[in-house]
Order: C-alpha cells, then sequence, then structure tokens
C-alpha cells in the first residue's frame, strides 16, 4: 500500500503539480503574456481545488476509493498533454478549472486518509516516505522537463510528461490502493485488538460530538490557518525559476533550484516523519518553519550566486516539505481520526486558499518593484507565524486536554 500511495503521488504530485513552475516563462514569453496573466490559471487551480476539497472530502471515505482517484489522475494527465494545443489565456484558465477539480481529490486529502486508516503507529514516517518519494520524482521531472524545453519545445514536454505522469500513477492505483486494510482482509499497522477497533468504528454519537468540539476549538482554528500558511509559504517553489532569470541566472539554473527544493524536501519529509514519530508535531513544526526561514533568507542574500542559491532552495526544501507533513499530522494529533477527513478537508481549504493567493501575489511584488526579494520575505514571515500559531494551539492542549480520538475513517 505504502508503494502504490508513493507512485500515486509521484505522479500526481511530483510530475503533474510540482512542474508547472518551469512552464511560466517560456509559455509567457513565446505568447507575449505578463507573467502575472500566466499565474493567474494556479490561482483559478487554487480557487476551483478550494470549492471542491469539502466535496472531496465527504465523498473519498465513502467510495472505490482506487476508481475515483484513477478518474482524477486520468483527467489531469489528459489536460496537461492537452495543453500543448493552447494558443489562448483563455484555454489556461479553463484547464485550471479542471485541474483545481482533479487536484481536489489527489493532491491533499487521500494520502493522509489512507496512511491513517492502515497504520495506526509510524503514520508520520509513512507519510514522509510518500511526500519524499513525490518530491524525488519532481527532483528529476523537473531538471529533464527544463531540458526537454529547450530541447523540443514547452508543448512537445507537456505532452511527454502528462503521459509519464499516467503511467506511473493510474495502474498501480487501480490495483492496489484500498481505503482501508479491512478491505483485504487485513488489519492496520500497530492497531489494537479487534475488539478494541469495533468498539471505537461504532459510536456515531460520540463521532458527532468530537466533530462539533474540534470545530469550535482554537486549536482547530489554528490548525486551519496554520496549513493556509504552509500553503503561501510553500507556493515560492513555482516561482523559483523566475527569480533565477530575474537576478541573472539562466533556466537550467533556475531549474535545479527547483530540484534543489525537491532534494531539499526529500530529506526533510523523511526527516520530519521520524520526528513526529519519535518527538511530536511541536518539534516537527519548528524544524520544517526554521528551514524555511533559513532557505529564504539565503536566497535573497545569494543574489545571483548560483551555489549560493541553490543551496538556500535546498534548506527551503525543509519548510517545502512542512506541507505535506505537517498539516495532516497536526490533524491527527489534536483531533485524531474520527471524522479525519472532514476535519482534514477543511484544512485543505485554507491550503487552496492561501495557494490561490500566492502565485498571484509573487508576481504582483515582482511586478511592482522587479525583484523576488519581497516574495521571499513574505515566505518567511508565513513560516514564523505557523511556528507561533503551533505554540498556541499547543499550550490550549497543555491547559485544556486532548481533543483526539481514534477509529477507522470510513468503516460505518
Amino acid at each position: 500500500m505504502l508503494v502504490a500511495c508513493c507512485l500515486m503521488y509521484g505522479g500526481a504530485v511530483g510530475i503533474i503539480g510540482n512542474s508547472a513552475g518551469i512552464y511560466l516563462h517560456p509559455v509567457s514569453e513565446e505568447m507575449g503574456w505578463p507573467l502575472a496573466s500566466l499565474n493567474g490559471y494556479l490561482t483559478v487551480v487554487s480557487l476551483v481545488m478550494t470549492v471542491t476539497l469539502p466535496i472531496a472530502g465527504w465523498v473519498l471515505p465513502r467510495v472505490r476509493l482506487q476508481w475515483v482517484i484513477a478518474a482524477a489522475l486520468t483527467a489531469a494527465c489528459a489536460t496537461y498533454a492537452g495543453s500543448a494545443l493552447f494558443t489562448t489565456l483563455t484555454h489556461w484558465y479553463i484547464a485550471g478549472a479542471v485541474l483545481g477539480v482533479c487536484y481536489a481529490f489527489l493532491l491533499y486529502i487521500p494520502v493522509p486518509l489512507v496512511v491513517n486508516n492502515w497504520f495506526r503507529t509510524r503514520n508520520g514516517l509513512a507519510i514522509g516516505i510518500t511526500a519524499a518519494f513525490a518530491s524525488l520524482v519532481a527532483a528529476f521531472a523537473n531538471p529533464i522537463g527544463g531540458a526537454l524545453i529547450t530541447s523540443v519545445g514547452w508543448r512537445e514536454t507537456r505532452v511527454i510528461m502528462g503521459s509519464i505522469a499516467w503511467v506511473l500513477a493510474v495502474p498501480i492505483t487501480i490495483a492496489l490502493i484500498r481505503l482501508r486494510p479491512e478491505q483485504l482482509g487485513m488489519r492496520p499497522y500497530g492497531a489494537p485488538d479487534e475488539v478494541a477497533v469495533a468498539s471505537d468504528v461504532t459510536a456515531p454519537a460520540p463521532e458527532r460530538q468530537s466533530l462539533a468540539r474540534a470545530v469550535r476549538s482554537l486549536p482547530f482554528v489554528c490548525t486551519v490557518v496554520l496549513g493556509g500558511l504552509f500553503a503561501f509559504g510553500a507556493s515560492m517553489l513555482q516561482q523559483a525559476p523566475s527569480h533565477a532569470s530575474a537576478v541573472g541566472l539562466d533556466a537550467t539554473t533556475g531549474a535545479a533550484g527547483v530540484s534543489a527544493i525537491m532534494i531539499g524536501g526529500i530529506c526533510a519529509k523523511l526527516l520530519l516523519g521520524q520526528v513526529h514519530d519519535r518527538y511530536g508535531i511541536g518539534t516537527t513544526t519548528a524544524i520544517s518553519t526554521a528551514l524555511g526561514v533559513l532557505g529564504s533568507i539565503l536566497v535573497i542574500v545569494a543574489a545571483g550566486d548560483a551555489t549560493g542559491f541553490l543551496i538556500g532552495c535546498f534548506l527551503f526544501g525543509g519548510g517545502y516539505a512542512g506541507l505535506v507533513v505537517v498539516p495532516p499530522l497536526t490533524v491527527r494529533h489534536f483531533f485524531g481520526t474520527v471524522n479525519y477527513s472532514r476535519l482534514y478537508s477543511w484544512v485543505t481549504v485554507a491550503l487552496g486558499l492561501f495557494s490561490a493567493a500566492a502565485p498571484i501575489g509573487y508576481a504582483r511584488i515582482y511586478d511592482v518593484t522587479g525583484s523576488f526579494d519581497g516574495a521571499w520575505i513574505a515566505s518567511m514571515s508565513a513560516f514564523i507565524l505557523i511556528a507561533v500559531l503551533m505554540g498556541v494551539a499547543l499550550g490550549y492542549e497543555r491547559r485544556h486536554g486532548s481533543l483526539a480520538t481514534l477509529s477507522t475513517e470510513g468503516a460505518h
């Protein structure tokens, strides 16, 4: 199951999601569009995803998960490849809407949902491994994509990369992905005896009470905002190639910057998962946010120095890694697994809203100032606020007790 999650996430996030940045400059230059206008399609992606996420959070635990994910992957890959035929901004914006619907069912909810059902212990490491694999795929996909853009053009590259993503993710999803281990006659890793599991699963009244109590709590508010800020800060990933171009670095270095973030993310995701399982969510968040801040500072200080830029991007990967590791583990830490997909879907709404604001906001900063330094400062500020919010939520938990309850999502 972990292998299947890795391959599914690698195709959806590693190729389709994380390679968007390498096309922005080539497309905008060929078509003669302002960078902010093309970035607007990423905002459409995020807005549509945000609207769709609560629906996805309700639907995914109630259907044949593998078929829904496979359908979303197929639509996303077809749209990605089909953009080779686009000639107007309208085409990109329509594609953004389609991708937004697909991403709602692919990017944030499925992996934590499946992992939390299959792993009662070591779930932090499992999520870290899955996210790290997506970064590993992206670390190869971005320079390969950048080289293909240079040699054959961005249109042909979209077709090639979209096809690879489908082959990587869809067959394994259909064959292996299942919502719960019980569907295959298995039990979750680290699960207690069957009687205890069954008694939790058949308690709808406490479930309703835990949901109502959770959404009214301060930790839930902090978790929602924290998730959004992670999305805002991590969205600088897409602007790394544009930043490199703005400071006089070549396109290859810009693509290498994205790869450096991915490689840093690989290391950090594995580290953060193990840190969570051993030391808890507070330490995990502190490490991730510190790396995000340090990386941003180094990128700004490095200016046109390629080595400094790449080292800064590598460190920034630790902050980027927190986007897919910290929010789902934060929900599990404060609220357990009862109602997990519903609670986490609202956190992902914040991720979508902040993701929608980030690309156009960062591009606007560049258009006004002629530099991405202000955008890196905004990203850095988001990571600082994340650390503050986590401290507030943990302080509330120490004073008022834990809200967490355990069950198996989708077992009713």
